[in-house]
């Protein structure tokens, strides 16, 4: 499975006064990545609104290698598992840009809710499609 890169560069206000990114920072960088995945195949927090459904994050996972300081170039590299039930389950890894060196890495799953608030218990065929296709992208 093939991850999409997305790149940013560590901001002087996500550093903590040891001058390493603060710990709480890195669950936003997961969230750049999955964006930037999801955007191109329809599968955003607005793109599912739009659909009668949302997607909360029910679990998450970070296990921290290495810090990352400030002005530091990252690559954000996100995939998704292929679902085997009705939730989505993001794989992430914060690599530092210039010697790809692995700083963290983690996880979120996500479930998806009608508008009523009540468990899908079955992927709707108009979100499985563009699961789909994001998982044909990442097998390139």
């Amino acid at each position: 499975m093939q991850y999409r890169e997305t790149k940013i560069r560590v901001r002087f206000n996500e550093v903590d006064q040891w001058g390493m990114v603060w710990h709480g920072h890195y669950i936003s960088y997961f969230e750049i990545g999955r964006i930037d995945l999801a955007r191109g195949f329809g599968l955003t927090p607005t793109d599912f609104v739009k659909m009668g459904y949302t997607a909360p994050v029910v679990e998450l996972k970070c296990n921290y290698k290495e810090p990352a300081r400030n002005d530091e170039e990252l690559i954000i590299r996100t995939t998704l598992e292929k679902p085997t039930k009705a939730a989505l389950t993001f794989k992430y890894q914060i690599v530092r840009k210039g010697d790809k060196k692995l700083l963290v890495e983690g996880e979120t799953t996500q479930v998806l809710l009608d508008k009523k608030g009540e468990l899908v218990l079955i992927i709707p065929e108009e979100i499985k499609k563009k699961i789909d296709e994001l998982l044909v992208y990442l097998d390139k």
